[in-house]
């Protein structure tokens, strides 16, 4: 049955920018410049646009091939709290909590705060906000509600997502094509991307009034990689033209809707106005249409090693 929620406070359509797989992600090896790049035209755009962007950070990816801190990686980390965003954790290694022992996944986040956490108490914030790999949350309720406790005696608030979609895979896609020097395939990924999130965004606006009962924030989870940091301007101009305006990760969290009830414990790692959706036990027929990555983009990212999630 559904249940309509209070409207917030707020009025027209809000959006929160997440960002996971900080300092950078690639399926192909990324040189210096390259990160920085990455890092350079994703900041510049959140500031054009005045997104108050959070980064997600695996640790893991700041240290070098010899296992040694690279200072240059932790860097790029400083520019985003420079620039006045903020980070949060999304675990050393990125790993499966559905293929990982708990006791494991923990020590995971708890490895993946030992640079950023003394990053932002040095500037007197704090480390607030955890997002789980793969939005895996759990397969059993036992699992995701012993990790729940496990996150807030650390201090953690989790980081959901209402807006999933396939961005990794048109950025592999995109990377691969760029390696190859295939200007004209790469300029059609970047078109058919932006065609792709503005159907989502429209599909998850659609689900937020048959489940939710009224706009709320949405949540947007993109990546760190050379797509989202070469179309973030023409994405936000996107979002713009569908009157969004662009919000902080607590200030959305202050909406009713982030209330509902989640005891989702499924194999997908999936919306979390789904999960809602699922616990309040709304048909699966309601869950249905949601925008699909075109074959081709799945073939080209596939090319070569395995895809980057």
């Amino acid at each position: 049955m559904l249940v309509l929620l209070p409207v917030s406070r707020t009025t027209g359509r809000e959006m929160v920018i997440t960002v996971d797989d900080l300092p950078a992600v690639s399926v192909l090896p990324l040189s210096p410049s390259q990160r920085d790049a990455i890092t350079s035209r994703l900041l510049r755009a959140f500031e054009d646009h005045r997104v108050p962007a959070i980064g997600f950070v695996n640790e893991n990816k700041v240290y070098d091939s010899t296992g040694a801190v690279d200072p240059a990686r932790v860097g790029l980390l400083r520019r985003w709290l420079a620039a006045g965003l903020e980070l949060g954790n999304h675990t050393w290694s990125h790993p499966n909590l559905d293929r990982t022992p708990l006791p494991a996944y923990e020590a995971d986040i708890l490895r993946g705060e030992r640079i950023i956490r003394p990053m932002l108490q040095a500037r007197g914030d704090s480390l607030r906000y955890f997002r789980h790999p793969f939005l895996n949350t759990g397969r059993s309720l036992a699992v995701r509600d012993s990790l729940l406790r496990f996150l807030a005696a650390h201090g953690y608030q989790v980081a959901p997502v209402t807006i999933d979609n396939g961005d990794y895979l048109f950025a592999a896609a995109y990377d691969r094509l760029r390696s190859v020097a295939d200007s004209a395939g790469a300029r059609r990924v970047r078109a058919e991307y932006l065609d792709y999130l503005e159907r989502v965004v429209g599909y998850y606006e659609g689900q937020a009034g048959a489940i939710v009962g009224r706009p709320f924030p949405q949540i947007l989870l993109l990546h760190a990689n050379r797509l989202n940091a070469d179309t973030f301007d023409q994405l936000a101009l996107l979002l713009e033209r569908r009157g969004y305006r662009f919000i902080p990760l607590n200030r959305a969290l202050g909406d009713p809707a982030y209330r509902l009830p989640d005891r989702y414990d499924g194999p997908a790692g999936i919306s979390w106005l789904h999960r809602w959706a699922l616990t309040r036990g709304v048909p699966r027929s309601v869950l249905g249409g949601e925008p699909q990555v075109p074959g081709w983009i799945n073939q080209a990212a596939a090319a070569g090693a395995g895809t980057s999630s």
